[in-house]
């Protein structure tokens, strides 16, 4: 691992507030290559389901099962980030990426799909929930939420270009050489996370040790994970859902709509934080919840392609600007020491909004229809807002 440097705590002069450093622009490509990689089989794996022989309902296994092991170990992922610190833990998720595709590669049966999709999980439970922590620690607390703004607007641009040139390249070669390539995306980002350098704060905190009550959540952030859980309900029923609901109406090729979105969250993530952090955290947090909102909202009028692009526009730039602005608003209200379980809080917030928003959610749509449903879903959005109410700060 790279050696450790000190920082000083919140000093104003001209040094500390520096956002570009080695360190934070290795750490944010690192997260567009990791993200590139990831999105490239997160689209094309369910075709090679298919391809081997599946049922849909073993690509949805395949699809799901990734967050479901992310989602189990999270919470013991943020403990681990604080006390072992965050490239470790970096490297860990990095390198479980790697072996992921290794598998998918050796494999070619479904249940060597199913393994390596839940290595891919506990890999994303690893380096997401460690990777925010570490853009916490680098980042100047004046400008905070635009750097966390930023790393993600790489994570974005891989949502936009992975999955149209994982297609091109599945049909131009051959699933193996996908595998072949996002292997090597990830030996990319393990190498590039090398030289970013490890934070220590001047004073050594002593973590306990872990148990159910210190090391599942930090109940300091849970205004703000409830936050992200709302978020993750609207989100998880727009994934599991618009494709199916836009070909019912008469949308010809529903992946524009995710195209739109990543767009328009690209946007919206470089320059959300800069306004959260010069204007507050809670007015773009109630922007980026209204938007969010409206896109659900006007999914029931949708009966042709402007109305999705609407929604897809309006759904991107929502998401975009909640994210970096309560991320911030959850790294000022938790000390340096346990920004790692804070982090992992706000993320099983967000992965069990996911597992809500695509299963209760998908059951409200056979009861009642899909109009029923995006109305509830925008409600739930809509809650998310009690979140600033338990945020006094």
């Amino acid at each position: 691992m790279a050696t450790k440097v000190k920082v000083s705590g919140d000093d104003n002069g001209e040094e500390e507030d520096r956002l570009f450093t080695s360190d934070f622009v290795f750490a944010t490509l690192a997260n567009f290559v990791n993200a590139f990689g990831l999105q490239m089989l997160v689209a094309t794996l369910p075709v090679y389901v298919i391809n081997l022989g599946g049922s849909h309902t073993d690509a949805g296994l395949v699809s799901g099962v990734m967050a479901l092991t992310a989602l189990l170990f999270r919470p013991f992922m943020g403990w681990l980030t604080d006390t072992w610190h965050r490239r470790p833990v970096v490297l860990i998720g990095t390198a479980c990426y790697g072996l992921a595709s290794l598998i998918y590669l050796l494999g070619g049966a479904i249940p060597f799909l199913v393994l390596g999709r839940s290595v891919h999980g506990f890999g994303t439970s690893c380096y997401s929930t460690a990777s925010t922590a570490y853009i916490a620690d680098i980042a100047p607390p004046k400008r905070r939420a635009e750097a966390i703004g930023l790393f993600f607007a790489a994570n974005a641009f891989g949502i936009i270009i992975g999955p149209v040139i994982g297609f091109m390249l599945v049909e131009e070669t051959s699933f193996p050489h996908l595998f072949y390539f996002t292997g090597g995306l990830a030996i990319t980002a393990f190498f590039i996370s090398l030289f970013a350098r490890e934070r220590q704060h001047p004073v050594a905190i002593k973590n306990p040790s872990w148990s159910p009550r210190t090391g599942i959540v930090a109940i300091e952030s849970l205004p703000v994970a409830w936050i992200a859980l709302c978020m993750g309900i609207g989100l998880g029923a727009v994934h599991a859902f618009i494709s199916i609901f836009a070909l019912l109406r008469g949308v010809g090729n529903p992946g524009f709509y995710f195209m739109t979105q990543a767009m328009a969250l690209f946007i919206s993530r470089i320059y959300a934080g800069r306004l959260a952090d010069r204007r507050s955290r809670a007015v773009v947090i109630v922007s980026g919840v209204i938007l969010t909102v409206s896109a659900l909202a006007v999914l029931p009028l949708a009966h042709g392609f402007p109305l999705f692009v609407v929604s897809a526009l309006l759904l991107g730039l929502g998401f975009g600007t909640v994210l970096p602005a309560s991320m911030a608003l959850l790294i000022d209200r938790v000390r340096p020491e346990r920004r790692g379980l804070a982090t992992s809080t706000y993320y099983t917030g967000y992965d069990a909004g996911n597992v809500i928003g695509s299963i209760l959610l998908g059951l409200a749509s056979q009861q009642w229809g899909f109009g029923v449903m995006w109305m509830l879903a925008s409600a739930f959005t809509l809650l998310g807002l009690i979140g600033l109410l338990g945020d006094r700060h």
